[in-house]
């Protein structure tokens, strides 16, 4: 994990001024090169002092260590500019991805991947947007042949996580890991012996505390791009790979075919 990656994942966490820092070194990682500490807490109305406590809490022995680091690990990646909205769009994209690929871990996301094909019912809940993400992959899993609900409403969330059992899994989608009618539903699932998966974008909330395996996904909010926020583009990925894997069981790949065939049968 690059220092870049280890700010996102503490940055629930981090003192409310020293978040200020970590939100403008996400978002301008290619801008910290050639910046001075004083201008730095100029640019997030902090000071000095704040980004020398900053940069101690991430193990950083001064302010030239902290830009090496961040030097080190922006180094990569594509710079966001204004010019041309083709170019902005793959940058944003090209970030999303390639942070979120350094963040996951794929034993942990093949541990998963276990754990669905092996639950009597898979509930996938989410609020907002990310209700439209468990929408969309309990879709894909019930035209797998698995017995799956997805949940975008509060109180029906929290109303299943009351009765679900210990042969289910419960799958909570949220970015800051922070959303109460989320964890009152995990909360009530694990009390009845339930799996629990979470994906956030913070290793420090009380979802992963209750989950048993949490997928880090990187947060389009700290890429620098105003006009153009997809909350959800990293989940989508890693909701391509759980799929993928799981097409791999032949008897789930032919229940994907059969609905196809069915579908295009109906309709066209």
């Amino acid at each position: 994990m690059n220092i870049l990656q280890k700010i996102q994942q503490m940055y629930n966490v981090l003192p409310l001024k020293e978040r200020k820092v970590a939100k403008y070194i996400l978002e301008e990682s290619n801008a910290i090169q050639n910046i001075t500490i004083t201008n730095l807490a100029k640019k997030t109305k902090t000071s000095s002092a704040t980004i020398t406590r900053f940069g101690k809490r991430l193990g950083c022995d001064s302010f030239v260590d902290l830009k090496i680091k961040i030097n080190t690990a922006s180094r990569d990646l594509p710079k966001a500019g204004y010019e041309d909205i083709f170019e902005d769009v793959y940058s944003f994209y090209h970030k999303v991805i390639d942070n979120t690929v350094e963040m996951i871990d794929k034993e942990e996301i093949r541990k998963v991947v276990q754990f669905i094909r092996s639950a009597g019912r898979v509930y996938i809940c989410g609020l907002g947007s990310s209700g439209l993400t468990a929408i969309e992959m309990s879709q894909r899993f019930i035209r797998m042949g698995l017995n799956a609900t997805g949940l975008n409403e509060s109180h029906m969330m929290i109303i299943t996580g009351a009765i679900t059992k210990p042969s289910d899994i419960v799958i909570g989608i949220s970015n800051s890991g922070n959303t109460l009618e989320l964890i009152s539903t995990l909360k009530k699932a694990k009390e009845n012996g339930s799996k629990i998966v979470t994906f956030t974008s913070f290793e420090k909330n009380e979802m992963v505390e209750l989950s048993d395996i949490n997928i880090p996904v990187y947060n389009s909010l700290f890429v620098s791009n105003q006009y153009f926020v997809n909350s959800q583009f990293s989940l989508m990925y890693v909701m391509d790979i759980i799929s993928m894997m799981l097409l791999e069981d032949t008897k789930m790949h032919e229940n994907m075919e059969k609905t196809i065939h069915t579908v295009n049968k109906e309709f066209f």
